[in-house]
């Protein structure tokens, strides 16, 4: 529990783990930064070691304790649990606020045994998709369920994933609530000349640049794009393939192009910063994946007015709801892939429609201010129930109620940067 002494600033901890450095990673630092502009102190649990730089630059508190790790070690995992509860012991928090599932499970019961206040837990995603087997539903959904009761709300990044969770009967509608993902607008370093970012990348004159980015994973789909290239390459059509990003499959996925014969055409690119400069150089985005939260690549394209190709999972045939804001396929579909490349290559208009309608619906729907403040909002209403009379930064007798919107600053709240804290180590 905490004393009277350390009831005095909100203290706020993200707990992500092993996690690598991705969209949930860009969230938290968002979501950090904001609450540090109320006066709250935030530390973030990681272990990455990209995302954990990052969390030093944006001025947030690192608590580099190695307690979470991706893989199902239960011995391990039961010691990581214990130490993880045992620090939590030591350095109270009224908030913890963990993410993905591995984090989210260790996370949240760990911080219910040792009295959080308010424990809140983003769901990015499940572990198993829409085409899963019955069995892997079944297994997940059930310890969804266990974990739920551990936690005061759950966000889903997704309406979709909120009704699914319901229906699968992992919590109950007032326990979970949907934050769409949002981003800042993209940027590009408008010194990078585009024509010669493309010759970098290998494109010749008419070829159709087609980009990927993505955490190279099994449930990314990019096998399905691969075998696409191959195709349309033998049907004459000109192309070139860049995928940004690295992960456990890249391997394997290199060894394909090279099966196929296509590695002059598709090209990996690695982990890059420039995404904004990579999306202004490239004509199409294509997204195969099997599953997803909210895909941060997807929003990404969408900011930046691009064409998308995407394939038809649940969350995705959500957001194109609103509008026409890309071209869906059957998920794990080879040929609809290739097919859908070459209906939009051969039609400019609807390409640039598409780009268009995408970026609408961005700026009315997904932009990290709006998501930002959702999360606010979420945190005083969990804190007025929980702690309704405690004293605070904000002053004695505060009712946590909102007492105004985030401040608006360029480049999604990047201006809300504190000088860093020293990392706090668990002792381990």
């Amino acid at each position: 529990m905490l004393t009277h002494k350390e009831r005095g600033q909100v203290r706020l901890l993200h707990i992500t783990g092993g996690s690598r450095f991705g969209g949930v990673a860009k969230i938290i630092l968002g979501i950090g930064q904001v609450a540090q502009a109320d006066g709250w102190e935030v530390d973030v649990l990681t272990t990455d070691s990209v995302f954990q730089p990052a969390v030093r630059d944006h001025g947030l508190g690192l608590v580099n304790m190695d307690v979470i790790r991706r893989e199902i070690r239960p011995v391990w995992d039961l010691g990581g649990l214990v130490r993880l509860h045992n620090f939590l012991r030591r350095k109270p928090y009224h908030i913890v606020h963990t993410h993905t599932s591995k984090a989210g499970f260790v996370g949240r019961l760990a911080a219910r045994l040792a009295g959080v206040p308010v424990i809140v837990h983003t769901a990015h995603g499940f572990a198993f998709h829409e085409a899963s087997p019955v069995s892997s539903r079944l297994f997940y959904s059930t310890l969804e369920r266990m974990a739920s009761r551990w936690c005061d709300r759950i966000v889903s990044v997704s309406e979709f994933h909120r009704r699914w969770a319901i229906e699968l009967g992992m919590c109950s509608p007032r326990r979970i609530v949907a934050i769409p993902n949002g981003i800042a607008s993209v940027s590009r370093n408008s010194e990078v000349e585009l024509g010669e970012l493309r010759r970098q990348l290998g494109v010749q004159h008419g070829d159709l640049l087609i980009l990927n980015v993505a955490r190279l994973a099994p449930d990314k789909g990019l096998e399905y794009l691969i075998e696409a290239a191959a195709i349309l390459l033998r049907t004459g059509r000109r192309i070139r393939v860049a995928i940004a990003g690295e992960g456990p499959t890249r391997d394997r996925l290199e060894q394909m192009a090279r099966n196929l014969d296509v590695t002059d055409r598709v090209v990996f690119l690695g982990f890059r910063e420039d995404v904004g400069d990579l999306l202004a150089a490239c004509d199409l985005v294509v997204l195969p994946s099997l599953r997803e939260g909210l895909s941060m690549a997807l929003l990404e394209a969408m900011a930046a007015g691009k064409p998308i190709i995407a394939t038809s999972i649940g969350s995705q045939r959500e957001m194109a709801s609103h509008a026409d804001i890309a071209w869906l396929v059957r998920p794990a579909d080879t040929l609809a892939l290739t097919e859908a490349i070459l209906r939009l290559a051969e039609d400019r208009p609807l390409m640039a429609r598409l780009g268009s309608c995408a970026r609408a619906v961005y700026e009315n729907h997904y932009t990290e201010d709006r998501m930002l403040h959702s999360y606010r909002q979420l945190y005083f209403d969990l804190l007025s129930a929980k702690l309704p009379r405690q004293k605070t930064a904000a002053g004695p007798g505060y009712n946590w109620s909102l007492a105004g919107s985030p401040r608006r600053v360029s480049q999604g709240y990047s201006g809300l940067v504190s000088t860093p804290r020293q990392s706090k180590d668990g002792g381990l």
